[in-house]
């Protein structure tokens, strides 16, 4: 995308699909008035899970992958997104059950990977008069009735769209995995463009997709990640590809590339290696050599990266990524490609296989 600030990405899709609450006053790009990303912190689950309203933007991003019963196989994603239209300092002034200071917007995508079909919807509305909003104990995220929740150890979703619906549960199998410098990412050397960042990168998934009133029984593995604060990209950063896998043996691999103006990585990209013993291993822009090996061009106008290979020389790991579908673009404002990806390669002497998520920002023309 062409905006510089991640703050700008949440409130393009929303300000497109929802006006703000009637004297609402949006937050700056650099997030003034916010409390800021500045230094590490103690998390706290699961309160952590919870709505961090004191922060101009956070989000709930869950990617997955579902085997059915059938044979078929499908990738998901269900994104919850907050936007702060007000510091809550200033909801004493005006209680009106009226009156909103977030908003929430989500995404729902669905790849059908068997009939090569690709579906997104995406939604928002104020949080006000129950229309949208999130608690923390227990943990519900909702907009309409699209729901993330947490009980006792369980996540729930729910979300249904154009013939489409999807009803799973979850438990974890790793995390939380704090990202960063104890959960601070640093997006650029100005410090507040940071966040409070963890991921719970492997949870066990069953339940229920249900296609053209048809259920089918499904089970699969889930990638959740946590993500909060007031600032945003650097001045010099355009956009960023960010990877996901789940490999056979157990282990996670998250990255995301900063990308310059000049298409160069910016050094304050960074990941986190997950063992199978689920032991942690930061991970610098030094650490992870990225190469392209092909491009899809978007029919809406762009040009995305299309393959990939991956090298983390420290722990010997080289894999291939190709998507499950060319077109995974959500069309929403801005455009990204959020998407389903084989993985194949090699740890060491043993071959190694996996699935992942790969999200492109910045590659679609601006409007």
């Amino acid at each position: 995308m062409r905006a510089q600030r991640l703050g700008l990405f949440i409130l393009a899709a929303g300000m497109a699909a929802v006006s703000a609450a009637p004297g609402a006053v949006l937050p700056s790009s650099d997030g003034a008035g916010f409390e800021q990303a500045l230094a590490p912190r103690e998390f706290a689950f699961p309160r952590d899970h919870g709505a961090h309203p004191t922060f101009a933007h956070e989000w709930w991003y869950l990617t997955g992958h579902l085997d059915a019963a059938s044979g078929e196989r499908f990738g998901f994603e269900l994104t919850f997104f907050r936007v702060a239209l007000g510091h809550p300092a200033s909801a004493a002034a005006d209680a009106s059950q009226w009156r909103a200071r977030q908003m929430y917007l989500a995404h729902f995508a669905l790849t059908d990977i068997g009939r090569g079909q690709f579906h997104f919807q995406e939604r928002a509305a104020r949080a006000a008069l129950g229309l949208s909003g999130a608690t923390a104990s227990p943990l519900k995220v909702w907009l309409d009735d699209w729901s993330l929740e947490e009980a006792d150890g369980t996540w729930r979703i729910h979300a249904a769209a154009r013939g489409y619906a999807l009803d799973l549960q979850m438990t974890v199998e790793h995390g939380p995995v704090l990202n960063g410098e104890h959960g601070l990412s640093q997006k650029s050397s100005a410090p507040a463009d940071a966040s409070y960042y963890y991921s719970l990168p492997r949870l066990a998934v069953r339940g229920q997709l249900v296609r053209e009133a048809q259920p089918l029984d499904v089970s699969g593995t889930a990638w959740l990640d946590r993500e909060w604060g007031s600032g945003g990209l650097g001045a010099d950063e355009v956009g960023w590809d960010w990877f996901a896998l789940q490999l056979a043996d157990g282990s996670e691999l998250m990255f995301y590339s900063l990308r310059r103006r000049d298409g160069g990585m910016d050094p304050h990209s960074a990941g986190t290696w997950v063992g199978a013993d689920g032991r942690v291993r930061a991970l610098s822009s030094a650490d992870v050599r990225i190469r392209v090996q092909g491009d899809w061009r978007s029919p809406r106008g762009g040009r995305y990266p299309a393959l990939w290979t991956v090298e983390v020389p420290a722990i010997g790991l080289r894999v291939g990524l190709r998507p499950e579908l060319a077109d995974q673009e959500l069309e929403g404002p801005p455009r990204y490609w959020e998407g389903a990806v084989q993985v194949t390669g090699s740890r060491g002497a043993r071959p190694i296989g996996g699935a992942g998520y790969v999200e492109l920002v910045g590659y679609a023309p601006a409007p």
